[in-house]
């Protein structure tokens, strides 16, 4: 099992550094290029965080969910929002005792025949959500809009967002 320390000699860093950008800590002062080398030096070392609170072991007909990330490898490690939303969405399947696979658009996608269910991360064609639809899984869409769709979906309210930004400046006469 990979460490720290073998994430931090490969990436020529140091340890904290290594644990500071894998804990997300956003104090941390430390170039995208610097991050992105440990995440994804990270990722090929197949470097899971030690849990401090014990997850419930898979019982003998575990769950397998499949994350399935409309992003390639590269592009996702470029993207911190993305590969936060992908940690959370791991840390808590596995907390949770499912067994978790990913895959990536352009990957090889049988895996899915053994999965459970399907949590789709990003934004996909109508082609792909159909291709998706075809497996008769359980699917639930993560940021993106598929309401309409008949789909389970997570997304953020942009415009909500902005409007209540707005009233609040206009309430306090900010112009």
């Amino acid at each position: 099992m990979a460490t720290i320390k073998d994430i931090a000699e490969k990436a020529g860093v140091s340890q904290a550094t290594v644990s500071r950008v894998l804990n997300q800590d956003v104090t941390l002062s430390v170039g995208e290029d610097t991050r992105s080398r440990i995440l994804r030096i990270a990722e090929d070392l197949h470097y899971q965080k030690k849990s401090r609170k014990t997850a419930p072991q898979p019982v003998e007909d575990s769950h397998k969910i499949v994350i399935f990330e409309w992003y390639t490898r590269e592009e996702e490690l470029e993207d911190l929002y993305y590969y936060a939303i992908r940690m959370g969405l791991e840390k808590q399947a596995q907390e949770l005792g499912y067994e978790i696979f990913r895959i990536f658009n352009k990957d090889d996608w049988s895996l899915i025949q053994e999965a459970d269910g399907i949590i789709a991360l990003g934004k996909f064609s109508p082609k792909t959500i159909q291709d998706l639809e075809s497996y008769g899984k359980p699917l639930i869409f993560v940021d993106s809009n598929t309401l309409y769709l008949g789909h389970s979906c997570v997304t953020t309210d942009l415009e909500d967002s902005v409007i209540t930004a707005l009233e609040h400046f206009l309430e306090h006469h900010h112009k």
